[in-house]
């Protein structure tokens, strides 16, 4: 039988669709060689580990470059940057997690480019924009983690707790993409504050 031509983008395609059915956590090359019909040692001339396939899963799901309309002010393309970012990251499954763990290659580096030069040019310090760029990944890569519905069970745990109790309708109703926008506005806000 003759070797399966492979390129990267076949291995990368393949990995995302793996990503997505079984989760970061079951990711293997051994996996993803089965899914492609190759054996693990063909797939190892093209990603020599594991290290480097989470790597080219995290540059895939960054591959898109924000596009940011420049005649906002700061704040309006700050915001466009994180709805974009975060759209990327509901793409596929554990993206969030994945992110977390791997260092910005290239394509990621172009996002963090974009906020920082967004943050510098509306006057942040050079230490504030460090921190902003940190916060605002933070903030994004945590809104895309789905928060626990309280269980039914939950309310009787409240007793002694009146005002969390009070709040147990709002708490059911907030979602992730509730949690996203509140975060988003309190953060620029802030940032608002501290630029005057």
């Amino acid at each position: 039988m003759g070797l399966v031509p492979l390129d990267r983008r076949q291995i990368t395609e393949a990995a995302l669709a793996l990503l997505d059915e079984v989760g970061l956590a079951d990711l293997s090359t051994r996996r993803l060689a089965a899914r492609l019909g190759v054996s693990s040692p063909t797939l190892y001339w093209h990603v020599k580990d594991k290290a480097q396939l989470l790597d080219m899963l995290a540059e895939a799901i960054c591959e898109d470059a924000f596009e940011i309309d420049e005649t906002q002010d700061w704040r309006g393309q700050l915001a466009q940057g994180l709805h974009q970012f975060r759209t990327l990251l509901l793409e596929h499954r554990d993206a969030a997690t994945l992110l977390r763990d791997r260092l910005p290659g290239p394509n990621r580096l172009a996002h963090i480019e974009t906020t920082c030069g967004i943050l510098l040019d509306a006057g942040f310090t050079p230490e504030d924009t460090a921190g902003i760029a940190r916060l605002l990944t933070a903030h994004v890569l945590a809104s895309v983690e789905t928060p626990a519905r309280p269980d039914p069970e939950f309310q009787h745990r409240l007793d002694g707790f009146p005002a969390v109790k009070a709040l147990g309708p709002a708490f059911a109703r907030t979602t992730a993409d509730d949690l996203f926008a509140l975060g988003t506005e309190v953060i620029l806000d802030g940032l608002a504050v501290r630029l005057k």
